[in-house]
């Protein structure tokens, strides 16, 4: 079989739950938007990394500036004042059945920018949003006319999500979410590696999960780290390069077949790529029943 790397409890009521959100307090936004739209960033801003959300449907590309990429990715709550990050949503072409089409790389194909979400970290920032504060970042999305698509004062709902993000840098641990340690989602990811393409597997505990992962012949299958150590991808004659927290490793098999994958840091962790036929339409749904994301 010849095979190519490609790259290194209770249930509430619509009703009931509607409810709950109405009874809950609003949360504090800003009072203006002291962030900025970006004019002309696909020009002056890096482009890092892009991440192909199949809960959502959307494709996330982050751009940040040069302020923002002087941080330690093993730090990402420190990044320093000045910085400003963007994620464009990008919708993403459907096939009929409303499921992303993918390239020959296994990609989602971006058609039309939606939205521009927007933060930006300078000193004193963030204290208008009192108990949700996140680090000294303020926060406000776009619509690519740079007209609100949320307003500062509704951009509450920004920080509060940044006050819940997990992440687990390779050489240090992320202190407590407060009003003085900020949080930005993926860091590990924009910087160290990890290609953005939805996965058909993971990485975690020394295992790859699904252990057994299916995937139709022609189509790239992603495997992500999601574990707090480094571990590598190796069957047969390949093997990917060292994969820290985030990153991960792209194959394509072009013939049905049964592939043993293993990790050549860690002997026993072991798995299989089992390629269906290509016109199997089952085979990779097996992969997400069996908790990959």
């Amino acid at each position: 079989m010849r095979k190519i790397a490609i790259l290194s409890g209770a249930l509430l009521s619509s009703a009931a739950w509607l409810a709950l959100i109405a009874q809950a307090p609003a949360l504090p936004g800003t009072s203006m938007d002291r962030v900025g739209f970006p004019t002309n960033y696909q020009q002056t801003f890096k482009r890092l990394y892009a991440l192909d959300n199949n809960q959502n449907r959307q494709i996330r590309v982050i751009w940040t500036n040069d302020v923002a990429q002087t941080v330690d990715p093993s730090q990402p709550w420190n990044f320093p004042y000045g910085s400003v990050l963007l994620f464009e949503s990008w919708a993403p072409q459907l096939n009929d059945a409303g499921d992303p089409v993918l390239d020959a790389d296994g990609r989602f194909i971006p058609t039309t920018l939606q939205t521009i979400f927007a933060m930006r970290k300078e000193k004193g920032f963030g204290a208008e949003y009192g108990p949700i504060r996140n680090g000294e970042w303020e926060y406000v999305s776009y619509n690519p006319d740079g007209t609100f698509a949320t307003a500062p004062s509704a951009s509450g709902a920004c920080a509060v999500c940044h006050q819940t993000g997990s992440s687990q840098p390779l050489t240090a641990k992320l202190p407590p979410i407060n009003a003085a340690n900020d949080y930005v989602f993926r860091a590990d990811q924009m910087f160290r590696g990890g290609n953005g393409a939805m996965p058909g597997g993971v990485m975690q505990n020394y295992l790859f999960v699904p252990n057994t992962i299916h995937v139709k012949a022609g189509t790239p299958l992603t495997i992500y780290n999601d574990d707090g150590v480094v571990h590598t991808i190796a069957a047969g004659d390949f093997r990917s390069d060292f994969l820290g927290t985030g990153g991960s490793f792209t194959m394509k098999f072009d013939q049905p077949g049964t592939v043993p994958i293993r990790c050549t840091l860690h002997n026993r962790m072991r798995g299989t790529i089992i390629v269906d036929p290509a016109d199997d339409t089952a085979a990779a749904a097996a992969n997400y029943a069996h908790g990959a994301r």
